[in-house]
C-alpha cells in the first residue's frame, strides 16, 4: 500500500513541476535561470528592455543603463539602425527569452531574445534574435551596454 501511495504521489509531483514548467513565461526559458541568480536577474531586466521597446516607451528602457549613459541614449535612432524600419512602424509581437549567460567572473552577462517583428504598412514579418549585453557596476546592480546591445541583430 506504501510503495503505491509512494508511486502515486511520485506521479502527481512530476505531473505537476511538468505543468508548472510549461505554462506561462517559464515555458520557454532556459534551464540555467532555475539555478542561477544572476542568470535570472539579467533574463529580467531584458525581458523588462523588450517590452519597453514593445510598447515604445524609450525613457523606460534607457533606465536600464548605466546613469551615465541614460542621457546621452538614443534609443529610437539605435533601434532605426538594428531594425532598418523607423520605431514608429515597428510593431513588436512576440518576446521569446532563448538564453541568458553570466561569464566566469560574474561581472559581465548577455541576454539573447527571438522576436517576431511586423513593419507596418509593409506586411512584412521579421525573426530577428537579439543580443543584448549586461556589465554588473560596482554597486551589484546590473546595467545594459546600450552601445552593444543595439548595433547587433543575428
Amino acid at each position: 500500500m506504501r510503495k503505491t501511495f509512494l508511486a502515486l504521489f511520485l506521479m502527481l509531483f512530476a505531473g505537476a513541476a511538468f505543468a508548472l514548467l510549461t505554462t506561462g513565461s517559464r515555458a520557454h526559458a532556459p534551464w540555467t535561470l532555475f539555478f542561477k541568480h544572476d542568470a535570472r536577474a539579467v533574463a529580467e531586466l531584458g525581458q523588462k528592455f523588450m517590452e519597453d521597446l514593445q510598447f515604445k516607451d524609450f525613457k523606460a528602457a534607457a533606465s536600464l543603463s548605466s546613469p551615465a549613459d541614460r542621457e546621452k541614449a538614443d534609443i529610437p535612432k539605435l533601434i532605426e539602425r538594428l531594425f532598418a524600419v523607423k520605431p514608429e512602424q515597428l510593431d513588436i509581437n512576440k518576446i521569446e527569452l532563448l538564453s541568458a549567460d553570466v561569464d566566469s567572473t560574474g561581472e559581465r552577462a548577455r541576454t539573447k531574445f527571438g522576436t517576431d517583428v511586423k513593419v507596418l504598412n509593409y506586411n512584412d514579418l521579421r525573426h530577428p534574435e537579439i543580443m543584448l549585453y549586461w556589465k554588473r557596476a560596482s554597486d551589484g546592480h546590473w546595467y545594459m551596454d546600450l552601445q552593444s546591445s543595439l548595433q547587433i541583430a543575428i
